[in-house]
């Protein structure tokens, strides 16, 4: 789990053991109390890398990083794109061109 992303941006939290977040906490500079998603990827077949979103998460954020950057998408945003384009992967960079909910916080 990204325990750095939470150190360093979180606030109140409070560690969870569920499927399908694993910890809760308030964004610095926010009031709104959120789930996170913050699971490493895995390794799936033909080489790729991801998470495995469910319909029903009951995450709110889903955590993902590149090489500078920890990056939030909201699930349910996320969970709709999928459904309205009947996608069944996505890249990242996709998501953050078509949905509103996303946030890009720098790892140093």
């Amino acid at each position: 789990m990204y325990k750095e992303f939470v150190n360093k941006y979180l606030t109140n939290v409070k560690w969870c053991k569920n499927q399908n977040y694993q910890v809760e906490g308030l964004l610095n500079n926010s009031n709104k109390y959120y789930k996170f998603d913050i699971r490493y990827l895995n390794d799936f077949p033909q080489n790729k890398t991801g998470k495995l979103i469910d319909s029903d998460s009951k995450a709110d954020k889903v955590l993902f990083e590149d090489d500078k950057n920890w990056i939030l998408i909201d699930v349910e945003e996320f969970v709709k794109y999928m459904i309205k384009h009947n996608l069944r992967e996505i890249k990242v960079e996709e998501l953050l061109l078509n949905i509103d909910w996303n946030i890009i916080l720098p790892k140093k």
